[in-house]
């Protein structure tokens, strides 16, 4: 059965003592029993910028105390944003979706494209004072492979191995020049995987006082850059709505959400950094021969007749970045030449030449799946601009299961779809023949073939480039913008705050918290002011 591919953002944490177990506050229950009986009070919707900061005591980010911090296992939710302080990964991303290397030195590969030699960085030490070696990678890296959070990321990876000079020597079953891009896999030192908290190579570690738990900065971080903060104080929460409750209670200081889907959280008084993901909605057609759209021209006029700036801008305020093509327009591989403007009249004139201009009443269904208000206005908003000439576009809100079975059994004209892609932007399942996600069956050999060589080739701009010049003309699906989730902060506490995908606290060397004792003092009023004042 064809599923729904989402992955998941890589979490997880580090202990000063690798087995040791997670503090667990008596005040866990009482704050779900103020939790549940809290009415939130409305806010204004714009901060009145006279009004001065409030600065708190301490740094404090929510986490939940009884949930495990192995990095395979955990979920996504609150103790990513923890565990983003205690574990590094080989790679990161930066704010282009560009792989940046931090526990790995070099990468090199063979002619072939299928194996790959990563030389580790020397001196890297856990927070327990050892090295890390090539065995801490291999078998976080195998854990990894078999996990539900990152087996379809490295589904390609056919097996994990050190070599004697210590290097790391991963095989893929097919070539893939992006596969540093994967591998944003936070390390755990081998001996403690599995552990409730095992160790790690981050700038902070997991301490207790007084049944409390805190981060505190290391001394001896291997790499030596300074941190905004020496302690992060840890506030129980079990769940996102916990920490929403918690961070309008200004009870912790930074709160990552996802706007789209509930755009409360970003009302009041906060400030909002935009993270990018690569979490893409676009427009899937019913490519089935004998259907409206197993014509290729007529998905291209479709896909052009997007007003995509309207839609992000006006409908979706600005909670996305437009995009024409099925890779971030923030990622350097993206063809922003090759964009088509668009125009209503030129979008009719098409249709017209293409026949759509008959007088024959033609109704298409839309599918969406229902439950979030942000997808369900964004279907409406296509389907009423494209109800043109001989087409009349019905938008059908389906639960996930109906949806997804009408998907299945090809139940449809078009669908709007959302799916979290890999940053190696590997569009397989969305395009190829035998793609998982390719519900509308369009594919061909050729566009196969593209895809391989996209994979394997390594100038990765030009194969890019000839691959998603192949998508725009053929249209298997119409991409229509990429989410940006929020990183949400109290106003003045934070400073420099620029989030990249999967990493909140990137750049954080740069940042400035403002604390209550470490406050900037307030600005003298000029000497005239204060003369007319004191008279």
């Amino acid at each position: 059965m064809k599923r729904r591919l989402a992955l998941l953002l890589a979490a997880a944490l580090l202990l000063l003592s690798g087995c040791a177990a997670l503090p667990e506050p008596d005040d866990l229950h009482e704050l779900e029993d103020e939790r549940e009986n809290y009415q939130p009070i409305p806010q204004p919707e714009i901060e009145a910028p006279e009004e001065a900061p409030v600065y708190p005591e301490a740094f404090a980010l929510p986490y939940h105390p009884n949930q495990t911090l192995d990095p395979v296992s955990c979920g996504e939710g609150v103790q990513e944003t923890v565990a983003s302080l205690l574990y590094e990964p080989l790679f990161t991303l930066d704010g282009t979706f560009q792989p940046q290397a931090v526990l790995c030195e070099s990468l090199e590969w063979d002619e072939a494209g299928l194996i790959c030699t990563l030389t580790l960085r020397e001196g890297v030490i856990f927070s327990d004072g050892s090295s890390l070696t090539a065995r801490d990678v291999t078998e976080t890296l195998q854990r990894a492979r078999e996990s539900e959070r990152y087996a379809y990321r490295l589904r390609g990876v056919a097996a994990v191995a050190a070599n004697r000079a210590g290097q790391v020597i991963i095989t893929l079953t097919a070539p893939n020049r992006g596969l540093a891009s994967l591998l944003n896999v936070p390390v755990v030192k081998w001996s403690t995987a599995g552990d409730p908290v095992p160790v790690g190579t981050g700038p902070y570690r997991l301490a207790s006082e007084n049944g409390g738990a805190f981060l505190q900065a290391r001394e001896d971080w291997w790499r030596q850059k300074r941190v905004p903060v020496e302690t992060v104080k840890l506030v129980p929460a079990k769940d996102q709505e916990t920490a929403a409750y918690l961070f309008s209670a200004r009870r912790v200081e930074l709160l990552p959400a996802d706007p789209a889907g509930d755009a409360s959280l970003t009302q009041g008084k906060a400030q909002s950094a935009s993270r990018p993901t690569a979490v893409m909605q676009f427009i899937g057609f019913n490519a089935a021969e004998g259907r409206l759209f197993a014509d290729a021209g007529l998905r291209s006029i479709f896909s052009r007749g997007i007003d995509r700036k309207t839609l992000v801008h006006a409908k979706l305020v600005d909670l996305a970045l437009e995009a024409q093509f099925p890779v971030s327009p923030l990622s350097p591989l993206y063809p922003k030449d090759l964009e088509r403007p668009y125009d209503k009249d030129t979008l009719t004139e098409a249709l017209r030449q293409a026949g759509q201009d008959t007088g024959a009443f033609r109704e298409l269904t839309l599918l969406v799946c229902a439950g979030n208000a942000f997808r369900s206005a964004s279907a409406r908003f296509i389907a009423g601009e494209l109800s043109l000439l001989d087409w009349d576009i019905r938008v059908a809100e389906l639960p996930w299961e109906e949806y997804l079975a009408a998907l299945e059994a090809g139940e449809f004209d078009l669908y709007f779809g959302e799916v979290r892609l890999t940053a190696d932007w590997d569009l397989t399942d969305l395009a190829g023949t035998e793609g998982a996600l390719n519900y509308g069956g369009c594919a061909s050999e050729a566009m196969d073939q593209l895809l391989l060589d996209f994979a394997g080739a390594p100038d990765r701009a030009a194969s890019a480039r000839r691959l998603l010049t192949a998508l725009q003309a053929s249209a298997p699906i119409a991409p229509v913008c990429f989410k940006n989730y929020a990183v949400l902060t109290h106003p003045g506490v934070v400073e420099g705050l620029d989030p990249a995908p999967g990493n909140i606290f990137h750049g954080m060397e740069n940042w400035t918290i403002h604390l209550k004792e470490s406050a900037p003092e307030p600005e003298s009023p000029p000497e005239d002011e204060t003369s007319e004042a004191a008279s």
